[in-house]
């Protein structure tokens, strides 16, 4: 009877652990030219494949540089603050300003500011940006003398998203079919406590 517990025990145990665990993607987001800001959209390439997406700030005058997306996979860029958290409950919510193509946006000279950033493991941008198997990241930058310089970054893949600013990912709430199982697995003890009893 004590081996049987053990068992139920260890499964209810590793099965109540099991979430969708993300993972910090090495060199996720890069700089291959400048003014063009690289981000990994395929992990399995990560670091030295060629499966990037990005966008660019291009100067205009002063300190007003209009955003560029890449045309292929896309990448989505919001305005953040250090440790917001970047998932798509956040984004599909409205929460931060989205940076838009043909649209021109203002960064002070030497002022660092955030950005959020997602995009996906996918062959094609999705027509409604909603990527479907999404990578959540941020990136801290810097208007040094008319060019955006990346100063720090982290992109994660897996999980349920991350905070701006930190390696912190969001990992997710076990689906209800884990619940369903855990609550299995007590009614399993209960009832062997019962028939005995």
């Amino acid at each position: 009877m004590k081996m049987k517990l053990a068992i139920i025990t260890f499964v209810v145990s590793t099965v109540l652990q099991v979430s969708a665990q993300g993972y910090i993607v090495p060199n996720g987001v890069f700089v291959i030219s400048p003014p063009e800001i690289s981000i990994v959209h395929n992990p399995a390439t990560a670091p030295n494949g060629g499966s990037y997406t990005g966008f660019d700030l291009n100067l205009e005058s002063g300190n007003t540089f209009q955003f560029y997306t890449v045309a292929d996979i896309g990448v989505r860029v919001f305005l953040v603050s250090p440790n917001d958290p970047i998932t798509a409950d956040t984004i599909l919510s409205g929460n931060y300003a989205e940076l838009t193509y043909p649209n021109s946006y203002a960064f002070s000279n030497g002022v660092p500011f955030y950005v959020g950033l997602y995009t996906g493991n996918m062959t094609y941008a999705p027509s409604n940006g909603i990527y479907t198997d999404p990578l959540f990241g941020w990136a801290k930058l810097e208007n040094v003398g008319g060019t955006i310089q990346l100063l720090n970054s982290a992109l994660e893949y897996g999980g349920a998203g991350i905070y701006a600013g930190t390696q912190n990912i969001i990992n997710a709430v076990p689906e209800p079919s884990t619940y369903a199982l855990a609550a299995l697995g007590g009614l399993l003890l209960a009832s062997r406590r019962w028939r005995r009893a």
